[in-house]
């Protein structure tokens, strides 16, 4: 309490950042979103900060029936709590080449992870823009809080209904985004998502009200904050460059110097 009767403190300004803007990269020309297969999307400047920690997928798409129909508000279906993860079977992240982490059933370690993590605040806020709601029984119904939430969100309110848009942090998948917390230079960065060939482990509902169902995949970007230091600050960071300064050896991924 002490501080905030320190009236005299002088003002300090940080422009050590000049400016920090997320660039959109999208997987490669050709790459099939909803078959069983690699989604790769890949950041080949490499004369650039990076910050990989603070970077997000965002996944559009529709839950629809399996002819391809629109469910109505009625029918009681919706995601999985978290359920866009379990549309992968692994998500891997490479910088120029060499594997850094690779996350095998994404949707089960990334539910564990939040469970350890995210707040009762999060479950009942933030966490619907990423899918992340969590139930409060086992069945498809209104008296799950949870299930609720999801199915109001994506078919009773969503225009057209069933059509979603969720952003999932890359803290919340890979374990070396909390772990290293700067930025990055020199590297390719490469992030592969297989797609599962079945979307059963991402739907839930109630048999005998909804049809069976799929989820169509329709645009996959990968938002990466790129960092413009000051002058004085770049200078800094591409002497070590130029030096090849080693930093912590048991985050390999974390030299500046590709």
């Amino acid at each position: 309490m002490e501080s905030i009767l320190q009236i005299d403190e002088k003002y300090s300004e940080d422009n050590s950042i000049r400016a920090l803007e997320p660039y959109a990269f999208q997987p490669i020309s050709g790459t099939q979103l909803n078959g069983a297969g690699q989604i790769t999307i890949r950041i080949e400047n490499q004369d650039a900060f990076f910050h990989p920690r603070r970077s997000w997928l965002q996944i559009e798409g529709k839950l629809v029936k399996t002819a391809g129909t629109a469910y109505t508000g009625t029918e009681l279906i919706s995601l999985t709590n978290n359920g866009i993860m379990f549309l992968f079977d692994n998500i891997k992240y490479q910088l120029s080449g060499q594997e850094i982490e690779t996350v095998y059933h994404p949707g089960h370690a990334s539910t564990i992870l939040g469970l350890t993590k995210y707040s009762a605040d999060f479950n009942s806020g933030a966490g619907l823009n990423q899918c992340w709601c969590l139930d409060t029984s086992t069945a498809a119904a209104a008296g799950n809080l949870g299930f609720a939430k999801r199915h109001n969100h994506i078919i009773k309110r969503s225009d057209p209904k069933g059509s979603f848009r969720f952003i999932i942090d890359l803290e919340s998948i890979f374990g070396f985004c909390a772990d290293y917390d700067k930025v990055m230079y020199g590297f390719i960065h490469t992030l592969t998502l297989v797609r599962s060939a079945s979307s059963n482990n991402a739907i839930f509902k109630k048999d005998d009200v909804a049809d069976e169902g799929k989820i169509l995949i329709e645009s996959i970007k990968w938002f990466m904050p790129r960092v413009d230091p000051s002058d004085g600050e770049k200078y800094q960071l591409y002497k070590s460059i130029e030096a090849k300064s080693a930093f912590d050896e048991q985050i390999c991924c974390t030299i500046l110097m590709g």
